[in-house]
């Protein structure tokens, strides 16, 4: 009998494991070694408890980032959103979607999980949890992996263990030296999707509010960065969908920068062309009454007041034609709010990764250039999608290729005399954690 192994029960082991239990046509053992409690654990938080698990506006060059972007489409063009959609109601679990975004029609990110656990029991896929990786051995045969529950031996290993975003430090099973004892090509796994950090104290005062605004990030050497949507105001600095797209970038540049400077616009739904018209119309509408009133008529109380105390004047002060030129610059304020960002909000804290393992290390199906018979896939990768069901479609795509490769029939080692020589050179070839 032939065994497949799994390390990392997540969205793309999980995928794979299943991908691998459909592709094989002779007796194959598949087995899942997660070092969590239990399998799939990030799916329930995705989509704030929704899950949401694809998206139907989808663009590989739009939606994705990494070092190696041309190597994407290819990936994607053998599993994509259709396909997403094809696995999932073909075996049950209808989908609905809005503005593009993907959901189980039960509204429930258990739903999905659920689904996989199932199928995972109905295709005898054997799930070994509280799994702690030790050492790997590569070996003529396939790989020896030694646990703290005991040894196993595959012929096909796919690692599939995702990074530490979104789990607690304690939990996280430490990617960075599982797979750092391969010498891949790796870039850092840094925090995205994820909060900013601001250098200003005034934070304190608006934390709380949401509000649609645009963020424009300014990164040296780059074009300015912009994102619009609502926007999440904390007592460190700014959250929200439209921070999280920009959040990858940031991490990558405060690498080499010690700040990153931000403006914030919040009236992104006026143009600019109609913006005086529109502090007009305003100033008209609010002479007589107080500027507090004039503030709090367009945006939410604690803003507002932050507004008003950056300016001139008074919240108790009346709008009249001798403080006209202070309003309208009050109101310009408005659409620049000038921000310092310092930091991230940590792995921990993080929906996903940017960084990992380059594409270049990995064939078309997703194998180990240098170690035949060893597939990676998932978060690991050099790969992060934006928010909107795009990691969680990296995780179904590069699940589906792995396991599908390392289930095929024949071994088809097409390096194989680069095996050998390896094996030759370190005949006892182990990979210490």
């Amino acid at each position: 009998m032939r065994q497949i192994g799994i390390i990392g029960g997540g969205a793309s082991g999980m995928m794979a494991a299943i991908a691998a239990a459909n592709t094989s046509i002779k007796d194959t053992e598949i087995t899942i070694l997660e070092r969590r409690d239990r399998i799939g654990r990030k799916i329930l938080v995705t989509g704030n408890g929704k899950c949401n698990l694809g998206n139907t506006d989808f663009s590989p060059k739009r939606d994705y980032r990494s070092h190696d972007p041309y190597r994407l489409p290819e990936f994607f063009a053998r599993f994509q959103t259709s396909d997403t959609i094809r696995f999932f109601e073909e075996q049950g679990l209808y989908l609905t979607e809005k503005n593009g975004y993907l959901y189980p029609y039960s509204g429930q990110a258990s739903a999905v999980l659920d689904f996989f656990r199932e199928e995972l029991e109905r295709k005898k896929v054997r799930i070994v949890c509280d799994c702690r990786i030790q050492k790997l051995c590569m070996q003529k045969s396939g790989w020896q992996v030694f646990t703290d529950q005991g040894q196993y031996h595959f012929d096909r290993l796919i690692i599939s263990c995702g990074t530490a975003a979104a789990i607690p430090p304690k939990e996280a099973l430490g990617t960075g030296s599982l797979t750092a004892a391969f010498a891949f090509k790796q870039y850092p796994y840094l925090p995205a999707l994820t909060a900013l950090r601001c250098e200003e104290k005034f934070y304190k005062s608006i934390a709380g509010v949401r509000c649609p605004a645009a963020i424009t990030v300014e990164i040296p050497g780059r074009k300015k960065l912009c994102e619009s949507g609502e926007l999440q105001l904390t007592d460190y600095g700014i959250s929200g969908i439209p921070v999280f797209q920009l959040s990858a970038a940031v991490s990558e540049a405060l690498q080499t920068n010690k700040k990153i400077s931000a403006s914030i616009d919040f009236f992104p739904a006026v143009p600019l062309s109609k913006w005086n018209e529109f502090c007009c119309r305003q100033y008209q509408a609010c002479c007589g009454k107080h500027v507090r009133f004039l503030a709090q008529g367009i945006l939410p109380s604690k803003l507002a007041q932050l507004f008003i105390e950056r300016s001139p004047l008074k919240a108790q002060d009346i709008v009249t034609a001798a403080n006209k030129n202070a309003v309208f610059s009050m109101l310009q304020n408005m659409r620049a709010l000038k921000t310092v960002v310092i930091g991230t909000n940590p792995a921990q804290n993080a929906q996903v990764c940017t960084g990992g393992i380059s594409l270049q290390e990995v064939t078309d199906d997703l194998e180990a250039k240098r170690f035949p018979g060893l597939y990676l896939c998932g978060e690991l990768l050099d790969v992060d999608g934006r928010c909107g069901g795009y990691n969680l479609q990296w995780a179904w795509t590069s699940g589906q290729i792995a396991g599908t490769a390392a289930a095929r029939e024949e071994l088809n080692y097409r390096r194989a005399d680069e095996k050998a020589a390896w094996l030759t050179q370190s005949p006892n070839s182990q990979i210490q954690l």
